[in-house]
């Protein structure tokens, strides 16, 4: 078995919040860096493909990392920059005893 080329170079980062008047997080600053980390990127499939052409639809990527310490503690509420855009981390799964993927959504900008 071959291993994947992880040849995308990927940040994780955690947003600075506080709670607003109505107990909602808002924004303050900048990003934490968590990590950053060398990933195989694949997008997602046919159909979301199709819907990403019509106006509400979303971009959704798997970012396929070798498991470590530090990324095994990334959060739900954690980012993923990836080419200059800021991705939502929509659920993380660990592949055997070496991968961990996430999967991501593209945020609007």
């Amino acid at each position: 078995m071959r291993a994947a080329p992880r040849d995308k170079l990927i940040t994780f980062q955690r947003p600075v919040t506080a709670t607003n008047d109505y107990n909602e997080p808002v924004r303050q600053g900048p990003p934490t860096t968590i990590a950053s980390a060398f990933a195989r990127v694949r997008y997602g499939t046919g159909q979301e493909r199709r819907e990403a052409a019509q106006k509400a639809a979303t971009q959704v990527a798997t970012f396929e990392c070798l498991m470590s310490p530090t990324l095994g503690a990334v959060l739900m509420t954690d980012e993923i920059l990836f080419e200059g855009a800021i991705w939502d981390i929509s659920s993380s799964v660990t592949v055997g005893r070496d991968q961990i993927h996430f999967t991501a959504m593209r945020a609007k900008s």
